[in-house]
């Protein structure tokens, strides 16, 4: 399962123009006081820049296009048959922190695609953007990622997924899972807790994950069948208005997840803030952001102090 954070969003704007143009945010070029400032923004952030994400997700679309326009009995408009002559200049802006594990690369590509389907004409269903957009990151990047954030992206609000059993969309050649919503109506109060200091490229875990998941290690694909099933869990939690288990299933969730491979200090103290502050939590993703229940306003307080005092910003969702 999956929540989107209305807090944060990413927009990408398209307009014509003489050339193709990629704006790059001044916000976002690279700068550094010296060789170590360098080693330790690449460490928390890796060398992929926002106008590489939008160059790679404009390359993946041009696939798209072509395909669909070559399709037999395809209705492929002049601007998407025509799409490698287009011009056009992208400009965007995010409020997403970089690398917390809350999706702001996907964002961005979800969005660039978004763009391109509406100024060439292309009907994307929602099943199938996020395919297309994880086929950014893992064909041209080389990046190990997966659907889930993808998912709650493209529908916005509660998601359940379930990846078990994929369907071949035959028109557009990707795979996809089955994507429902859930009421959100019985979550228990949430907060998110993040840090840009624990701030780490999500695919360097992914991709040892990864591997170890295809080599057969039995560890790894028990406790991934035992995240699964919690997650069908937590869902008939909600169902049956259960905010209480649910809770107790964020901590639970938590205690596999620190058995998937080794975890950056920095982001585990998050959870053990919370923890000490009774608070169940768990990794929001793959890197310096943690999701957890609490009661109150005051319990939010308590938890506001505790992980500001690692400098963690908390929210209330």
């Amino acid at each position: 399962m999956g929540l989107a954070v209305p807090r944060f969003g990413a927009t990408v704007e398209l307009a014509v123009a003489d050339e193709l143009e990629i704006v790059p945010n001044p916000d976002d070029e690279p700068w550094w006081d010296d060789a170590g400032d360098l080693v330790d923004q690449v460490d928390c952030y890796g060398y992929l820049t926002v106008p590489q994400l939008l160059a790679a997700s404009i390359r993946t679309f041009a696939d798209v296009a072509s395909f669909e326009a070559s399709a037999p009995g395809s209705d492929a408009g002049p601007m998407l048959a025509g799409f490698r002559s287009t011009r056009f200049r992208l400009t965007y802006h995010t409020s997403i922190p970089r690398q917390v594990g809350l999706g702001g690369s996907s964002a961005l590509v979800i969005a660039t695609l978004r763009c391109l389907a509406e100024f060439t004409g292309l009907d994307l269903p929602p099943e199938i953007l996020p395919s297309i957009a994880l086929r950014v990151e893992t064909e041209q990047l080389n990046l190990t990622a997966g659907l889930q954030g993808r998912v709650v992206q493209t529908y916005g609000g509660l998601m359940a997924m379930n990846f078990g059993e994929t369907t071949t969309d035959a028109r557009f050649g990707v795979s996809h899972g089955e994507y429902h919503p859930v009421d959100s109506g019985s979550l228990p109060a949430l907060f998110l807790a993040y840090r840009s200091s624990a701030a780490r490229p999500s695919d360097r875990f992914h991709r040892v994950l990864r591997r170890r998941y295809e080599d057969g290690d039995s560890t790894i694909r028990e406790l991934l069948h035992q995240l699964a099933a919690m997650a069908l869990e937590g869902e008939a939690a909600l169902r049956w208005n259960d905010g209480d288990r649910f809770a107790e299933l964020l901590g639970e969730n938590m205690r596999l997840r620190r058995q998937l491979g080794p975890v950056p200090d920095e982001q585990i103290e998050l959870i053990d803030l919370a923890v000490a502050c009774e608070a169940p939590a768990t990794f929001a993703g793959s890197g310096g952001a943690i999701v957890g229940a609490y009661a109150d306003d005051d319990h939010l307080a308590r938890l506001k102090t505790a992980l500001g005092s690692v400098d963690a910003v908390v929210v209330a969702l």
